[in-house]
């Protein structure tokens, strides 16, 4: 199970008939906080089906979402939607299960997506929430991240929330959502949030925040860079973790951490991730942000304008590249 409230520091093809808007009171409406509660209201509610290139989402209003916008939740999901299907290749996984729930509020809210019982997220969407909250959305393209890679024993939380973390801006700058710049904006502000205190080690097993997700975050730029070097500009991280994501089949499978890294490292012919994942697991891992980012070609602040002379420029472009 992957649960979130919402990031503590963000800094963030298909269709179906349209639905009008719900109707009625937000009072008294069930939460679903547990996942079974979850999978029976996906399978037990009137919902649709959004065919997507390489899957389809069982989309269902929670008790009608009454007060949400439906017309602008459809776009908001075909774009989170696009943008994994971009970075992927496909749609990460056959069947997806999706629970917008109602709240009282103006802003997309916290969600949860488990795997165990097939692919499935819920998330919480504000009655009051306008085409910009939907528009500035990171959540639900994080957890459509998470689909993509099998789960993870918990020791190795960090490894999945710092993936989602590390791939949603560049799923959705890919998909021409998010500006390139602020892909790394982000990640200058993010980034030093992750690094370790005083007197912690390896990252297995760590429960901090910062460290689950900007910590994890500077793990897999690493590995950008590693499997860019390592195969000499033949492939890019995005090529692993496709590989991964269809030899899994995502979330609703378990592999070992060594299994995750042996599979990637094997398509890309490197030991790029396998090295990098020993390291983190082994000891304190400190990132040199100003030198890594100097050798993307990105200032310390992530405002460009950006060096294209500096040694990883071509990587750096080719990262957020549509």
């Amino acid at each position: 199970m992957i649960q979130h409230t919402r990031r503590s520091v963000l800094l963030g093809v298909g269709g179906a008939a349209a639905a009008t808007a719900g109707i009625g009171t937000l009072a008294a409406q069930p939460s679903y906080d547990g996942p079974d509660a979850v999978y029976t209201a996906i399978r037990s509610q009137p919902g649709m089906t959004l065919f997507m290139q390489g899957g389809e989402i069982r989309l269902v209003f929670a008790d009608g979402a009454p007060g949400v916008d439906h017309e602008r939740v459809l776009g908001w999901i075909r774009n989170a939607a696009r943008s994994v299907t971009t970075y992927f290749g496909d749609f990460p996984v056959d069947r997806f299960g999706l629970l917008v729930v109602a709240e009282d509020s103006d802003r997309v809210g916290h969600a949860t997506t488990y795997g165990y019982r097939g692919p499935v997220t819920r998330i919480h969407v504000g009655s009051r929430a306008t085409q910009a909250a939907f528009d500035r959305d990171w959540v639900l393209v994080h957890e459509m991240t998470h689909t993509a890679l099998p789960d993870l024993p918990r020791r190795a939380l960090w490894l999945q929330e710092g993936n989602a973390t590390w791939v949603e801006p560049i799923a959705r700058a890919q998909a021409g959502l998010l500006p390139a710049a602020d892909v790394w904006r982000e990640a200058a502000t993010g980034l030093p949030r992750g690094e370790p205190r005083p007197g912690e080690g390896g990252m297995d097993g760590t429960e901090a925040w910062y460290r689950l997700y900007w910590g994890g975050a500077g793990f897999w730029l690493l590995a950008e860079i590693a499997v860019f070097e390592q195969s000499e500009g033949k492939f890019l991280l995005r090529d692993a973790l496709r590989a991964v994501n269809r030899q899994s089949g995502g979330n609703a499978v378990t592999w070992s951490p060594e299994q995750l890294m042996a599979v990637a490292d094997k398509v890309t012919n490197t030991s790029a991730l396998s090295d990098l994942y020993r390291r983190y697991t082994s000891a304190s891992v400190t990132l040199d942000i100003g030198a890594t980012f100097a050798r993307l070609g990105v200032p310390r602040d992530g405002v460009p304008p950006f060096d294209d002379r500096a040694p990883l420029a071509d990587l750096r472009r080719r990262i957020t590249a549509a």
